[in-house]
């Protein structure tokens, strides 16, 4: 993947720390807190599955291990049949208690329609969205979605949807957790790298 341009600066993930490679997760790696989705994980693949009827239609898996300062997600995402709803990831959050922590959460599709979407937690307020292109079921999407010195971001194949400077970022020494959930979908998540990126400073001749 090409080096992203977050505003006051920039990331190449193929330069980033490795903080945890979850390719080849396992179930007792993961914690399931909120919703009622059901969850099956082996393989490194982790598959996510709502009932219809069921008034919750949500659920949120969460990684055991704890993780403190800038985190980026890297991870390949699909819908599953017969699914047409959304995507999610989180970063950064505690979940432990009501409300849940500080942190974020992205989106594609759902609620947004075609967009991309990233709200702040504990609120669940949309703090920036990004027309995108019709989520389509059963295709595979990799997505790279982050905070990095203060930046928030998504990356969907290749190409940066959004990004936008936080005003209140979270502080670098709280500890969060990473994690994925389900809304009204069946959704599928595998070759998950948690990573730290370092920002390199944008050369002082570019501009947008």
């Amino acid at each position: 993947m090409a080096k992203l341009n977050l505003i006051s600066h920039e990331i190449d993930p193929a330069c980033a720390e490795v903080l945890c490679d979850l390719r080849a997760t396992s179930a007792s790696e993961w914690t399931i807190r909120r919703g009622t989705g059901r969850w099956e994980i082996a393989d490194g693949v982790i598959r996510g599955f709502y009932a219809p009827g069921d008034e919750a239609l949500h659920g949120q898996i969460f990684h055991e291990k704890p993780l403190t300062g800038d985190v980026m997600l890297e991870f390949d995402a699909r819908l599953l049949a017969p699914s047409r709803h959304d995507l999610i990831w989180l970063w950064q959050t505690s979940f432990e208690s009501t409300p849940w922590g500080e942190g974020w959460l992205g989106c594609l599709g759902g609620w947004y329609g075609n967009y991309a979407g990233i709200e702040k937690l504990p609120a669940f307020e949309p703090s920036a969205i990004f027309a995108s292109r019709p989520l389509e079921t059963g295709r595979s999407y990799r997505i790279v979605s982050g905070s990095v010195g203060g930046i928030v971001f998504i990356a969907l194949d290749g190409e940066l949807l959004l990004r936008f400077a936080d005003p209140h970022p979270v502080s670098p020494e709280k500890s969060g957790h990473i994690g994925f959930g389900l809304y009204q979908s069946n959704v599928e998540y595998r070759n998950i790298r948690v990573l730290r990126p370092h920002p390199l400073p944008r050369h002082p001749a570019y501009s947008d």
